[in-house]
């Protein structure tokens, strides 16, 4: 699916326009009609708040996925292991139904991962049907038979027990992935005086790199150089190497000049949030502050480079790129090492407590 906007037409759009239309997006007068007008735009702006992804109304990579999966409901289709994994809203009620049974089924991201089907596995084996880690009907009927009796904790985040920690440690021997957004063709964005984020992200995330490695850390780039890497392969590549933390680097933007600060985001759909990414967006705002930069929170988000990989994921935005102050600072000499210095200090904090 190519990247769609405002204007662009096709049966592209005319598919996503059938999509949004079945989960009862409001189209106005436009109806299906394969243009991506006004209604459509506000439609797809609705969807994308919904589901805590960027509201930009641009149908990328990331959206698209999303809008795929919003339209599958659990027990329209049997689930059970496979490689691509299942994806989807059907897999995702799953999770929930299992986690609040107590059968652990992992982060509820909505992927029929390994964790998913050890906890199917496990259902199966305590109410007596057939162990295969197949979700068909009797598992289904099974499932909402037991359910009954657990009402009211619907749409409630179960805690993690480690309230969002990990075992107290050193940043010695731990596997962090450091993804430079952007990059190739994809500039990302573009300040007035012409400063390109890819330019901003690669040299923070290789500044970063070597300050890691310095305190004996293993570290791998999504990319070391000028070039372009599909959104989903980034993610791919930290689950290839076992990475332990995902930390994604963007710069932000805003039609307001003024816009400023800092933001760091975890993952977070419906009631689900990552504990332990939360946890260390605070860490790292934290140190983002003690360096004197102005920092506007955490948040959660369903991003791409938050709910993919297996590890713990982080994104921050450390600056607003149209913010001449911000664009200034971030290029004076001590810029890019004021930014890697708090990163760095923040990993640590949260892997020491301190």
């Amino acid at each position: 699916m190519r990247t769609l906007k405002l204007r662009d037409r096709g049966k592209e759009v005319a598919d996503v326009q059938t999509r949004l239309h079945g989960l009862g997006f409001e189209l106005g007068g436009e109806g299906v009609d394969g243009y991506l007008g006004p209604k459509t735009v506000a439609a797809l702006k609705a969807f994308q708040q919904q589901r805590l992804l960027l509201v930009d109304g641009v149908l990328g990579a990331n959206t698209w996925r999303e809008l795929v999966e919003a339209g599958y409901s659990l027990g329209e289709r049997l689930l059970y292991l496979r490689v691509p994994h299942f994806r989807g809203d059907d897999v995702l009620a799953l999770q929930v139904k299992l986690n609040l049974l107590g059968f652990n089924a992992g982060p509820e991201r909505g992927i029929f991962d390994d964790e998913v089907e050890r906890a199917i596995i496990e259902f199966q084996r305590n109410a007596g049907l057939p162990a295969d880690g197949t979700v068909g009907e009797n598992t289904l009927l099974t499932l909402d038979v037991l359910r009954k009796a657990e009402r009211g904790r619907e749409g409630k985040k179960i805690p993690d027990r480690d309230e969002g920690f990990v075992p107290r440690g050193v940043l010695a021997g731990k596997l962090v992935v450091l993804d430079a957004g952007h990059g190739g063709q994809d500039e990302g964005t573009i300040s007035p005086s012409g400063l390109k984020e890819k330019d901003v992200t690669l040299a923070l995330a290789l500044r970063l790199a070597e300050l890691l490695r310095a305190e004996g850390c293993r570290v791998v780039l999504t990319r070391a150089g000028d070039e372009w890497v599909p959104m989903y392969d980034r993610p791919e590549k930290a689950d290839a190497v076992g990475a332990e933390y995902f930390i994604s680097l963007h710069a932000n933007a805003n039609d307001a000049p003024e816009a400023a600060g800092a933001a760091c985001y975890f993952f977070q759909r419906n009631h689900y949030y990552s504990e332990k990414g939360g946890r260390l967006a605070d860490y790292l705002g934290d140190r983002l502050t003690a360096a004197g930069v102005r920092f506007l929170g955490s948040f959660g988000r369903n991003y791409a480079m938050l709910r993919e990989p297996q590890a713990i994921a982080v994104l921050v935005e450390p600056l607003f790129l149209t913010n001449s102050e911000e664009e200034a600072a971030v290029q004076r000499p001590d810029g890019i090492e004021r930014l890697a210095v708090s990163l760095l200090a923040g990993l640590e904090g949260y892997v020491s407590r301190a």
